[in-house]
């Protein structure tokens, strides 16, 4: 009985659906893919992997790859039978490679293709292949694409996940069996096509120089030398580009790393602990996974062997010797008053400190002081809760209820430390400059003390301050004062002030204490009392002051 007659609405326009995943061919995609399927009906044991190694898995198991591949040459045998290859690429049983062989030679022979099935996928991004039967879309992919090596291994990924090992390069596709041995044409051709530039030096393939060096020791005897600073300048992944020529992609099992790295200003002489190896080891076997990029290798090197650090100073990729502090703050970005705090934190510091690059402190229980930049403030932001106290004792004499409040004020401000610094310096510039001076001034036997309280007064408050303090003297004091207005030119106008005995005794002081005077100037402009200690030394001689001198304190 014949069906009703279908009714077509005024306006109404014929619809072609499209199933999901699908997209209309393009010109070039045809050719492509009519060019690889020809090959396949034609040549199709070209595309099979030549094997050169051993495939039994032993232990009485089943070799699947010699199953497969004669799975496979009962479907070429039966490729001009079309029939025949679409019950097969439907089927459920079977080789799953044998039944994408099965629907790409049925693809083969259809005279056109409009509409193509797109796989995607995070790694090898899109591509277009003909979906026909059940089998699965990476296997329809490599045997359609067969002339792409990276998509060539996709079809045998399931063999691959077995223990067979492919290799796939040019129009090469190598199975060498059960053992990862890679072949020698393979390595140097992932080489020669990598985004670094090889060069063959006496058997080791070299890319870029430096002591910071990766040597890549291939298990077939092959040697790869990379420096680090190369590696991560590489806009595209070395390490990917070799392995996503072969499957499966452990690299791990290919090839063993030695690691040569070490930070700048470690002596070549000195040893790394154990610790910082096996972290690196650890790095290094998260990259051959494809774990870490290229460009962070070194990065991770880096920040897995401070994280093992037991001693030193770290400044960004730069060691230095706990001795040599004077080095660091040479290398640290700030003003002359924050390196002088720095000091006073490496100093009383107890244990550690990681200052992040956001200026977070981790506390370390070693004593490494590690800056991921070369900040002076960021170490001073990140440890003023711990040092802060010490610091305002320390540069500016500043305890009790008068440096908490200084203290608080700064733990809770953003402000600049170069600032702050400089501002608490100004109110006490008076204290930071007595500190610069051997000794405190009791501590000196009389008269010599009198002669140390005129000069930091002079500095501290200017020399018209200290007459009236000379002249109010008493005892040997007043020679001092004799001599300290005789040295500043006011003697003419003092004389009447002082007995003739006090001005013939403190004259005859008159060149020591000038000289001391003039070495007072080095102390305070460059914080250097060596000729102080000298000066005062020869004033103690002149005025016969028995006592000898105290031990500098500052």
């Amino acid at each position: 009985m014949a069906g009703g007659s279908e009714v077509e609405f005024p306006g109404k326009k014929k619809q072609k659906m499209r199933m999901r995943g699908t997209k209309k061919a393009s010109d070039s995609v045809q050719k492509r893919l009519r060019k690889n399927l020809d090959v396949l009906l034609e040549e199709p044991h070209t595309i099979l992997p030549t094997i050169v190694g051993p495939t039994s898995p032993g232990f009485g198991r089943r070799d699947k790859l010699k199953a497969c591949l004669k799975d496979i040459e009962k479907v070429i045998s039966k490729r001009e039978d079309r029939k025949w290859l679409h019950k097969r690429m439907a089927a459920r049983k079977g080789d799953l490679v044998a039944r994408a062989f099965a629907g790409s030679l049925a693809a083969a022979h259809e005279d056109e293709f409009e509409t193509v099935a797109v796989f995607k996928h995070p790694v090898y991004g899109s591509s277009s292949f003909i979906r026909r039967g059940s089998a699965r879309p990476a296997h329809l992919l490599g045997i359609q694409m067969h002339s792409n090596p990276q998509f060539r291994l996709l079809a045998w990924e399931e063999l691959a996940r077995s223990g067979y090992w492919f290799f796939a390069w040019g129009n090469e596709l190598i199975c060498t069996g059960v053992k990862p041995t890679p072949p020698t044409k393979w390595v140097e051709e992932s080489l020669t096509s990598s985004p670094l530039k090889f060069t063959d030096d006496d058997g080791v393939w070299k890319a870029g120089s430096g002591s910071n060096v990766i040597s890549l020791k291939y298990n077939n005897g092959m040697i790869a030398e990379i420096s680090l600073d190369v590696l991560s300048k590489s806009k595209e992944s070395f390490i990917q580009n070799i392995a996503l020529t072969m499957s499966p992609p452990r690299l791990t099992e290919l090839m063993e790393v030695e690691t040569n790295y070490k930070p700048e200003g470690w002596p070549d002489d000195k040893e790394m602990n154990d610790a910082s190896k096996d972290a690196m080891e650890s790095v290094i076997q998260r990259w051959l996974r494809l774990e870490i990029p290229d460009n962070h290798l070194q990065t991770a090197l880096h920040n897995m062997f401070s994280e093992q650090l037991d001693e030193g100073l770290m400044l960004k990729d730069t060691w230095f010797d706990n001795e040599d502090i004077d080095d660091f703050l040479k290398a640290l970005q700030g003003s002359k008053i924050e390196l002088e705090a720095v000091a006073i934190i490496l100093d009383t510091l107890e244990g550690g400190v990681r200052v992040d690059a956001a200026g977070e402190a981790h506390w370390l229980a070693g004593d490494v002081i590690r800056l991921e930049e070369d900040s002076a403030h960021s170490l001073l932001r990140a440890t003023w809760g711990k040092c802060g106290m010490d610091i305002l004792e320390v540069m500016f004499d500043l305890t009790g209820e008068d440096a908490d409040n200084i203290y608080e004020q700064q733990l809770n401000s953003r402000k600049a430390f170069s600032g702050f610094l400089t501002k608490l310096n100004e109110k006490q510039s008076g204290v930071r400059m007595m500190k610069m001076f051997p000794w405190a001034s009791s501590d000196l036997p009389t008269p010599l003390n009198f002669a140390d309280e005129l000069i930091k007064k002079a500095h501290t408050e200017g020399v018209g301050k200290t007459t009236t303090m000379a002249r109010k003297a008493g005892g040997s004091k007043s020679s001092i004062g004799w001599a300290w207005v005789s040295v500043h030119g006011k003697g003419g106008s003092e004389a009447w002030h002082y007995e003739p005995s006090i001005r013939d005794k403190g004259g005859d002081w008159v060149p020591s204490l000038d000289k001391l005077w003039k070495a007072s100037k080095n102390v305070v402009e460059n914080n250097e009392y060596g000729d102080y200690i000298a000066a005062m030394d020869e004033l103690r001689s002149a005025t016969g002051t028995i006592e000898k001198l105290p031990d500098a304190t500052s």
